[in-house]
């Protein structure tokens, strides 16, 4: 059995490998967004000189928003519900990724596949980035004794450092 003082420094030891943890966590998820958003935003402006005949690029920025505002009304909730916030991220990049891959190939019916499940992908990965920062902040909070809002503020003023910075690379 522990003594007092090996207990404190095993709860110590384990808050601070818990906040490591979270900080981490944020810092890796913005990364992803901006890498994802950098390839994502260029490879989407360009839509309409790539894939010109017949109006193709267009035509699927249009379906991809499309299915986005469908997924935004059902898709988050029940994503996240089944497979949680984190799962909920990696599964969703694969939809940008799979999009992308798909310019490779371009024609419709890669692209419409593709801009559909993208535009279904894109809503509960915005959803459960954003649940995801609240639950670890409100988390780190109560582990450092700050104040929540002080803490989502912080881990969201990370996260939008890193997705503005893909802007700026799109243009650099």
């Amino acid at each position: 059995s522990l003594s007092a003082a090996e207990q404190v420094d095993a709860v110590s030891t384990d808050g601070k490998k818990e906040k490591r943890k979270i900080i981490k966590n944020v810092i890796l998820i913005s990364v992803a967004f901006l890498l994802n958003f950098t390839s994502f935003g260029g490879l989407s402006r360009l839509q309409s000189s790539l894939h010109r005949v017949d109006g193709m690029g267009v035509i699927n920025s249009s379906v991809l928003y499309g299915a986005l505002m469908l997924s935004c009304m059902f898709v988050p909730t029940l994503v996240i519900s089944a497979i949680g916030h984190r799962w909920t991220i990696a599964v969703s990049f694969s939809g940008y990724i799979l999009w992308m891959a798909a310019n490779g190939y371009a024609v419709w019916g890669t692209m419409v596949t593709a801009s559909i499940l993208v535009g279904l992908c894109a809503a509960p990965l915005w959803t459960a980035q954003c649940s995801y920062f609240t639950i670890v902040a409100s988390r780190y909070a109560k582990m450092t004794g700050s104040k929540e809002e002080a803490v989502v503020t912080r881990f969201f003023g990370i996260f939008f450092m890193f997705f503005q910075l893909c802007k700026r690379l799109m243009f650099a």
